[in-house]
């Protein structure tokens, strides 16, 4: 795209031109006017000079004329300035502007009218320009004849008085200004040749001075468009050592500097700026390439490795992110290191890292460089002062799959990376068609999941607490259970390890909460006097983790109307041993609503004793896995009766889950187990069959 106007507009040199041109003109045509002006009023005034002069002389000749009244006299007077060219005609006057005498020497000039009577008295010395009726232009001159004539001063300077003597008239003297017309012809002619020679000698000076101002404007004007083309390659010239040389030198600083930000730019648009890696960009493009390789050259195959950093967040967490960026800087040289010149190592984002190994010979080659890799990571790497370990899980995918899209080929290669980290980690797994159908069940999973929420899709299933003396129902553990609106019921293994790594458990076990709530207000009113006394349900370790937790379950049993010691929350062992104070100050305010609290899956996790005592529980619920071998009398038979001691020590109750045979149930009643739950009875039911089982 280039910088210039679609209107239509005058250049830079047009303009200095034009302005130059049109200041020349003024000028010259002022000065010519001023000139002409002057020579006029310089010419006028020596005319008039010229006829007071004469008009003084012949006045002298004319006063006895005048006196007598001698016409002939006066003629012959007269007759005398026939010699002199400006003099058209004269005329001599009585003192009350009768004429006595009057001569035409220019046979065109024409004789005006006597001056007013006004004008004629006073004795003073007058002048007056006269257009005659010939077309000519004509200078009078009224002169007083006085009886003495003598020491008249300029009339120019001063007008003589003559008061002191009697004035006997005056004498008219008519002067032709074709002279001045001729000066002013002569002028015109001059100061037009003049200003023409001015004219064509500034525009020769101001088209040269354009061209030095104009062409180094221009030269800069068409590096701007270059630039802003995208080429900073071509130097700009510069001819002079004025001040358009010295912004020609710092436009052509400007453009290197732009030139190197721009190239900057370009490298920061393809590159990581922590590790100096190519990015995802450039990634990309450099396996599009390989892969049109793939398609063309038959033995040509390439692999990607695509690696994720184990427990990096963790770093990040306890060592802080600029150790965190150094670690992230450290371990791409490091990988750098296990591949070839040819192959290409790319920071994705974050803690995610892939490589490029181009023309291998197959699947033997990518496994090698993923276990140099994995050998390279054992080694710990040194930051700020301190040895820190980190693992990295791994997928592969090769050309061999005939991929047509570099997202394809990341996509697979991640999958795997997955599979690694899911299943092992520290390791590298080879991609697998039967990986993408997983995560494409995996991610339809988790839009179902979801959709579920908002639908609520999720309703409980009741499983019965029985009592092992009373052999009657005394409560019910309420289970998630999903109702998939095309699947039907989903089984609790294909969707809470989901809801749980999503997050999505919270809702779902809150959704939970309250309808388990108010489903056991309905039983509390209808069954009254009977043993169901409780409800109980899971809370999640995330659910656990939400600081609102206290407030929401209150919230829960006062809308429900449930009053609170009918509620019993499990929760797991592992969540509350892993930060015993903060569990402790949580279970406390769960306590102070009035809700039962029990531990589930009691000793299969890490058990501090010392802590055990100091937590407000109510209960413990022993885990299955040691139920379902009770019958086996050893290990697992003194399990439970530790854990049997242990509750009656802590004054607290013991449920034993899973029991399925009759006889796991007599080993429960002989180690004095107050409450029981398992398949033996009833599996996880709908609310309906639920109530149809308190009756029992």
């Amino acid at each position: 795209m280039g910088i210039h106007n679609d209107k239509k507009r005058f250049s830079l040199a047009v303009k200095f031109n034009a302005l130059s041109i049109a200041l020349i003109l003024v000028t010259a045509v002022g000065i010519s006017l001023y000139t002409i002006r002057s020579e006029m009023a310089n010419y006028y005034r020596e005319l008039l000079n010229h006829g007071i002069t004469i008009a003084e002389t012949a006045s002298q000749n004319c006063e006895y004329g005048i006196y007598t009244e001698d016409r002939d006299a006066l003629n012959r007077a007269l007759q005398g300035l026939s010699k002199d060219a400006d003099i058209a005609y004269v005329t001599v006057l009585h003192a009350g502007g009768r004429i006595l005498a009057s001569i035409t020497f220019q046979t065109s000039a024409e004789i005006p009218e006597a001056w007013h009577e006004g004008e004629a008295l006073g004795g003073q010395v007058s002048h007056r320009d006269h257009d005659g009726r010939d077309g000519g232009r004509y200078l009078e001159v009224l002169f007083p004849i006085a009886a003495s004539t003598r020491g008249i001063l300029d009339p120019l300077l001063q007008s003589s008085e003559r008061s002191d003597q009697k004035v006997l008239g005056y004498l008219r003297l008519g002067l032709t200004q074709e002279g001045l017309r001729r000066k002013i012809r002569d002028l015109v002619v001059s100061t037009a040749l003049f200003t023409s020679v001015l004219v064509i000698v500034g525009s020769v000076l101001s088209f040269y001075l354009s061209r030095r101002i104009t062409h180094p404007v221009l030269r800069l004007k068409a590096a701007a468009e270059e630039i802003a083309k995208g080429n900073f390659e071509t130097p700009i010239e510069i001819r002079t050592t004025d001040e358009i040389a010295d912004l020609a030198r710092s436009f052509e600083y400007m453009r290197g500097r732009v030139r190197d930000y721009n190239d900057q730019l370009q490298h920061d648009a393809i590159h990581d700026v922590l590790t100096g890696l190519p990015n995802r960009a450039l990634f990309s493009d450099r396996l599009q390439h390989a892969i049109i390789l793939a398609k063309r050259r038959a033995g040509y195959y390439f692999g990607v490795l695509f690696i994720d950093l184990d427990g990096f967040k963790v770093i990040n967490d306890s060592l802080g992110h600029t150790v965190g960026d150094l670690l992230l800087v450290a371990f791409s040289k490091k990988l750098v290191a296990c591949v070839r010149p040819l192959d290409t190592v790319a920071r994705l984002g974050g803690d995610e890292f892939a490589v490029l190994l181009e023309d291998i010979s197959g699947e033997s080659n990518a496994m090698f460089v993923a276990s140099r890799i994995k050998e390279a990571l054992k080694k710990p790497f040194p930051i700020a002062g301190r040895e820190v370990f980190i693992t990295g899980s791994m997928g592969i995918a090769l050309s061999s799959s005939g991929y047509e899209t570099p997202e394809q080929v990341l996509r697979d290669a991640d999958t795997a990376m997955y599979q690694s980290k899911a299943h092992r980690r520290a390791d590298f797994t080879i991609f697998e068609p039967a990986m993408h159908a997983r995560a494409v069940e995996r991610l339809r999973l988790e839009t179902d999941l979801r959709r579920a929420i908002e639908r609520q899709e999720f309703v409980p299933y009741y499983q019965a607490i029985l009592s092992v003396k009373e052999k009657c129902i005394v409560g019910y553990e309420a289970l998630a259970r999903w109702h998939h609106s095309e699947r039907g019921l989903v089984p609790p293994g294909n969707f809470i390890p989901m809801a749980e790594e999503t997050g999505m458990i919270v809702a779902i076990d809150r959704l939970i909460l309250r309808q388990a709530c108010v489903q056991m207000k309905k039983w509390l009113d209808r069954f009254r006097g009977n043993h169901l006394n409780f409800v109980s349900v899971n809370l999640a370790h995330k659910q656990i983790l939400q600081p609102d937790l206290v407030e929401h379950v209150a919230l829960v049993l006062e809308e429900t109307g449930l009053p609170p010691e009918h509620l019993k929350l499990e929760i797991t062992e592992n969540v509350l041993f892993e930060n015993p104070e903060s569990a402790s100050i949580l279970l406390s305010r769960l306590r102070g609503l009035g809700v039962q609290l029990y531990i589930d899956d009691f000793g299969t996790g890490y058990s501090s004793l010392s802590y055990l005592h100091r937590l407000p529980i109510n209960g413990l619920k022993i885990d299955r896995s040691f139920v379902k071998r009770i019958d086996d009398i050893g290990e697992n038979h003194a399990i439970i009766r530790t854990i049997m001691t242990l509750a009656r020590d802590l004054n607290i109750d013991a449920v034993a889950e899973g029991v399925e045979t009759t006889n796991q149930l007599a080993h429960i009643a002989s180690l004095d187990c107050a409450y029981w739950q398992g398949f033996l009875f009833s599996k996880p039911v709908k609310s309906e069959e639920a109530q149809a089982l308190i009756a029992w």
